[in-house]
């Protein structure tokens, strides 16, 4: 494992997506290839239960978006996790024009992603 992948492994991420294929995606990267720690929920479970206490503080949020209603989908988000997120930076994966905002630690990846591009943005978020 090397220096880089060692400075975010075993670093808990919350993985919200509207297609289960894309969040499978999103997770065997953070999880298998970064080791991370990934708690997966639904944006409808979090709109309807919140985020389960149990699953504690996150280091990072990915937002995974395949549908084009996703800024509805974001803003909603942000919303319910306002108070939980104020310094937890937010990766918003979507195929639409999002723009990043370091300041607010909101950042974007372009869908489709490619592996290596998206492992660099999730390492310099979280190195940061």
């Amino acid at each position: 494992m090397t220096s880089r992948v060692a400075s975010v492994a075993g670093k808990k991420a919350l993985v919200l997506s509207d297609n289960d294929t894309l969040s499978r995606v999103v997770e065997l990267n953070l999880n298998k290839l970064l080791g991370m720690k990934v708690v997966k929920l639904a944006p409808s479970t979090l709109e309807q239960q919140g985020i389960p206490a149990q699953n504690g503080n996150f280091d990072l949020i990915v937002v995974a978006i395949s549908s084009p209603t996703g800024e509805l989908v974001v803003s909603l988000i942000r919303a319910q996790l306002a108070e939980r997120i104020r310094d937890v930076p937010l990766l918003i994966i979507s195929d639409r024009l999002f723009r990043s905002d370091p300041e607010a630690r909101v950042f974007h990846v372009d869908f489709p992603f490619r592996a290596d591009r998206f492992h660099d943005q999730v390492r310099e978020i979280l190195e940061t």
